[in-house]
């Protein structure tokens, strides 16, 4: 029996990407770049047919989520564009109709050492914990996944998001396409990550039975830290939200999901 995988796709963490100007519009790098993001989720898609998969959804997630060339995306693929404007954010369509999740071009949490455009969904964003668990953006989007009982089983990036995931969940494969150095990067060439990307990818759904969803427990504490204070002093206002310090909001709920709708509502 076939399986249905959604793919979430960032760009920061696609080989040779080492500044933003490279992953924003109208900026002269971008259209080369979302080639290779282009091309390293058709690798995960390739990968993903390869250990039969049937039905396949990728979420173009990064900036106005208009990046993904869908020309070039490959034709087994149905593409998530545009943004609903859910606190599903990044996984907007991800439901309990999907058997495992891949992230690809993910990069780690902000102000993480050697990691490439690290940031966590804004850049107003210091840091991100979910019961004491540091959340980069696939911490926060793995658990999303896990209200659907759904889990994340590949992971692509720069090494020091791979390193984070391996660390955070129960067991993940994982291909690090660059590693950071200060503001730069060393990277692999696009073939080969394309390459390492539809072998890994596969390998992962073909052992889909050892991977678990990520679900911390309840009750659950969300704390943000916010980089300037004047972000913090406005979250303050969000209903049931508790200002800790100058620039720290915390949030508590049993619900995951009231947790989640207070971070989408209060990035900053």
């Amino acid at each position: 029996m076939g399986k249905k995988i959604y793919i979430s796709a960032d760009i920061e963490g696609v080989t040779g990407v080492v500044h933003f100007d490279e992953v924003e519009r109208n900026k002269d790098d971008f259209g080369m770049f979302r080639k290779f993001m282009t091309r390293e989720v058709n690798a995960a898609i390739k990968g993903a047919l390869d250990a039969g998969a049937d039905e396949i959804v990728v979420r173009d997630a990064h900036g106005d989520a208009r990046n993904i060339l869908p020309d070039e995306l490959h034709r087994s693929a149905r593409l998530w564009r545009g943004w609903a404007d859910t606190p599903l954010s990044m996984m907007e369509g991800i439901d309990e109709s999907f058997d495992a999740v891949m992230f690809i071009g993910y990069h780690a949490a902000a102000d993480i050492p050697d990691a490439t455009l690290k940031h966590t969904m804004s850049g107003r964003v210091a840091e991100v914990h979910l019961n004491n668990i540091l959340m980069a953006e696939a911490g926060l989007n793995a658990v999303m996944a896990g209200l659907f009982n759904v889990p994340v089983i590949f992971v692509s990036g720069d090494r020091a998001v791979c390193e984070y995931s391996k660390q955070t969940f129960t067991n993940i494969e994982t291909v690090s396409v660059k590693e950071g150095k200060g503001a730069a990067a060393i990277n692999m060439h696009p073939e080969t990550a394309c390459e390492l990307i539809r072998k890994h990818a596969a390998k992962s759904l073909m052992q889909l039975d050892q991977y678990k969803p990520f679900q911390p427990k309840p009750p659950y504490t969300f704390n943000v830290r916010y980089r300037r204070e004047h972000s913090a002093f406005k979250a303050q206002f969000y209903p049931g939200a508790t200002r800790t310090d100058s620039n720290t909001i915390s949030f508590k709920s049993d619900n995951l999901m009231d947790c989640l709708t207070f971070f989408y509502y209060c990035m900053g």
